[in-house]
C-alpha cells in the first residue's frame, strides 16, 4: 500500500528544484482526496504535483533503461514555462538551435555570470551508457546520488532535467517502491546541495577534478538527502 506521507514528501523535495510552495501537509491531503484544490494555486505546484504521479506511476513496474528515463521526461506536459516543450524528446541543439542548445549558470564571476553549456546533442547511446555504469556499479544510494548528478549534468532533455534524474534515480534503485525515497535535502543543506551540484556540472569536462567533484556531491546528499524515517 502506498504510503501518502512519504510520497507526498518526495513530490515535495522534487518540487524543491521548482519552487514547489506547497506543504508536505497539503501535499498529502491532495494525495489523500486526489484533489489538487489543496495545494497552492498561484505557482505551478498543481503541474509538478500531477506530472509527478504520472512519471512515478509510467515507470513503476517498468525496467530501468534508456526507454524509462525518456518515459519519465515525456510525462511532463502540463502547461507550465518549467516544461520542456518536447516532452520526452532528445535535445539536437543543431537541429533545433532555438529551443535545444541550452545554458545553464552556474554562479557570478569577475566577468559576469560564469555559465555551463552541456553537449549540443544528446542521442539514446549517451543515456545508455548511464544506464550500463548503473547495471556494472553496486546498488548503493550514493551511487545513485551519481546517478542523478551525471543525467542531470548531461541535461538530456530541454527542461525538467533534475526532476527527471530524481525519478529516474529512485527508480534505478527500486526506491520508488520501497518508498525509501532519495530527496534533496532541506533548509541551508538544500543551498549547499546544489551548489555541489553545480560544481561538478562546472567540472564535468576537466577529468582530472570532475570524479573528486562528483564523490564529494555524492557524499553531501546520501548524508542530508533521504527521507526521515517516521
Amino acid at each position: 500500500m502506498i504510503d501518502n506521507g512519504k510520497l507526498a514528501a518526495f513530490i515535495t523535495g522534487l518540487g524543491r528544484f521548482n519552487d514547489y510552495g506547497s506543504t508536505v501537509a497539503q501535499t498529502k491531503r491532495a494525495l489523500e482526496t486526489s484533489c489538487t484544490s489543496h495545494l497552492e494555486q498561484a505557482n505551478d505546484d498543481v503541474v509538478i504535483f500531477s506530472d509527478c504521479l504520472k512519471a512515478i506511476n509510467k515507470v513503476m513496474d517498468l525496467d530501468f533503461d534508456v526507454t524509462s528515463i525518456i518515459a519519465i521526461n515525456a510525462q511532463f506536459d502540463g502547461k507550465s514555462d518549467e516544461q520542456p516543450k518536447n516532452p520526452g524528446r532528445l535535445r539536437d541543439g543543431l537541429k533545433y538551435p532555438h529551443t535545444d542548445k541550452i545554458m545553464v549558470k552556474l554562479w557570478p564571476g569577475d566577468d559576469g555570470i560564469v555559465t555551463y553549456e552541456p553537449p549540443l546533442q544528446i542521442d539514446e547511446s549517451d543515456l545508455q551508457r548511464m544506464v550500463d555504469e548503473w547495471i556494472d556499479a553496486k546498488r548503493t544510494r550514493m551511487n545513485a546520488w551519481k546517478l542523478f548528478a551525471k543525467l542531470a549534468c548531461l541535461q538530456p532533455f530541454q527542461d525538467g532535467n533534475k526532476r527527471t534524474a530524481l525519478i529516474t534515480a529512485n527508480h534505478a534503485l527500486g526506491t520508488l517502491k520501497t518508498q525509501d525515497y532519495l530527496l534533496p535535502p532541506t533548509g541551508r543543506h538544500f543551498n549547499h546541495f546544489m551548489s555541489e551540484l553545480l560544481a561538478y556540472y562546472f567540472y564535468s569536462n576537466t577529468p582530472a577534478r570532475s570524479e573528486d567533484v562528483l564523490n564529494d556531491f555524492a557524499d553531501f546528499a546520501t548524508l542530508y538527502g533521504n527521507l526521515k524515517k517516521s
